[in-house]
């Protein structure tokens, strides 16, 4: 088992190719691997059954707060809002943890966003005007910065240079609960506002904000209704863009840095200032000479004049090309930014839920199935019964060998789910299951209680 927190729990396998990888082993005859694969398709059906509870529990708690629903929210007076989330939280929670999702606190998140913001800035979500914010993540894997193409600075450099990386997270879960009163709209405005940035106008807003100040939050609302919470699910996030996806954050800048930068912008003034304030006053001499219709000798002025008038036709022509750049460049972000969005956010809200328990299914009939197949099949090098870290060990073995892929089995949690379901046995520490006869057999009673009504005696 791997402590060093490296390897992921996840197993990134679809539980149909490992039930088929499992029975292209050489343990099993042809009958076996006939029942083992009946007995992977109860596993499922078990687990399917077991997750819709939890699925409907957490729709019904998070009705109240969702802001995309269009059924009615038929709200008594005094609904405990506080419960209802509370219950929404621990059913997301629960998917979650089966989904082998892990937390992201908040401290790590406003550290990985202060590291990729520009320098001297310290940048944190802004805790004021949220109830609650919750980060989960699964995987993280670093990949070429920029697609792996090099600047070309580096293309006409002799020297080599290795080629930059960002971490990329591959699932991020952010559940963002307003506070109450909050304003919807201005949540969802701020959000495209800032999402559609280009890199340099990014840096100058959150300069600014450094600086001046943040603006103004909105009005809040006066409806009654019950607070907002947006959740939102994500695939290969890079770490560099995570700013984007909260629709307001808090930049601190020390007095030091705030000197820094209005120092340079101060002298910068000054200097500007000496160099139109002639111009402008040549071209009021100029002006007033006409408004009072007094006669302008040309030749006095048309050194000095002519001059200006260029330097200014110049500066114009510049600054329209700069200002067409800036817009082409905005419009050409925007566009790649939207593809991005389109392909990157995988659900939303409700939709989160279903997206979840899709997931947590997966991940608990597989580790079940590899924890029961090689209990069942094999022994360990002694001809003894596995022990629980012995089977850890085989069964991340042979996802190296078979697959190339390195993971931290949850032993623990898969030798649980077996125990829970009756199909394991203990004995000094060693673990072994029932024939595949017997397991079917048990999964098939406890099937059968799932719906018991036959049994009993009903009225018509």
């Amino acid at each position: 088992m791997e402590e060093n927190g490296t390897l992921e729990n996840f197993i990134p396998l679809r539980t149909s190719d490992i039930v088929e990888a499992l029975c292209s082993e050489e343990s099993l005859s042809d009958e076996r691997k006939k029942r083992f694969r009946e007995f992977a398709d109860l596993v499922r059906a078990t687990f399917h059954y077991e997750f819709h509870s939890i699925l409907t529990r957490a729709r019904d708690a998070y009705h109240p707060f969702n802001p995309d629903a269009d059924t009615l929210k038929l709200l008594e007076a005094g609904t405990d809002y506080e419960a209802g989330f509370a219950d929404m939280v621990e059913a997301l929670e629960e998917l979650l943890r089966a989904a082998n999702y892990s937390e992201l606190s908040l401290d790590e998140l406003n550290e990985i966003m202060t590291k990729a913001a520009p320098r001297g800035l310290n940048i944190e979500v802004d805790h004021d005007r949220y109830d609650k914010i919750l980060i989960y993540r699964r995987g993280r894997k670093a990949v070429p910065k920029n697609g792996g193409k090099p600047s070309l600075k580096d293309r006409v450099s002799r020297k080599k240079k290795e080629a930059e990386t960002e971490n990329v997270l591959q699932r991020l879960l952010i559940l963002i609960r307003l506070k109450a009163g909050e304003n919807e709209e201005a949540f969802y405005e701020h959000y495209t506002e800032t999402a559609g940035e280009t890199g340099r106008e990014k840096e100058r807003r959150l300069m600014g904000e450094a600086v001046l100040g943040r603006k103004k939050s909105p009005p809040p609302r006066k409806d009654g209704k019950p607070p907002a919470i947006f959740l939102k699910i994500f695939k290969n996030v890079p770490e560099s863009t995570l700013e984007t996806l909260f629709p307001d954050v808090k930049i601190r800048m020390t007095m030091m840095d705030r000197g820094l930068i209005l120092l340079p912008l101060v002298g910068g003034f000054f200097s500007v200032v000496n160099k139109v304030l002639p111009a402008l006053t040549i071209l009021g001499m100029v002006v007033m000479a006409l408004i009072l219709g007094e006669t302008i000798n040309w030749s006095e002025f048309k050194d000095k004049l002519f001059p200006i008038l260029a330097a200014f036709s110049v500066v114009g022509a510049i600054a329209f090309k700069v200002f067409a750049k800036y817009k082409n460049t905005r419009q050409m972000h925007q566009a790649k930014l939207m593809k991005t969005l389109y392909f990157h956010n995988l659900d939303n809200n409700a939709g989160v839920f279903d997206f979840l328990v899709n997931e947590a299914e997966e991940e608990e009939c597989k580790e079940t199935l590899l924890a029961y197949y090689f209990l069942l099949a094999e022994k360990n090098a002694s001809g003894e019964p596995f022990t629980m870290e012995e089977l850890d060990g085989r069964i991340e073995e042979w996802m190296r060998e078979r697959f190339g892929v390195n993971i931290d089995f949850e032993v623990d949690d898969a030798v649980r789910k077996l125990e829970e379901k009756g199909i394991l046995e203990q004995k000094d520490g060693r673990y072994t299951v029932p024939s595949m006869r017997k397991s079917l057999e048990i999964l098939d009673e406890q099937w059968d209680n799932y719906f018991p009504y036959s049994n009993e005696g009903l009225e018509d």
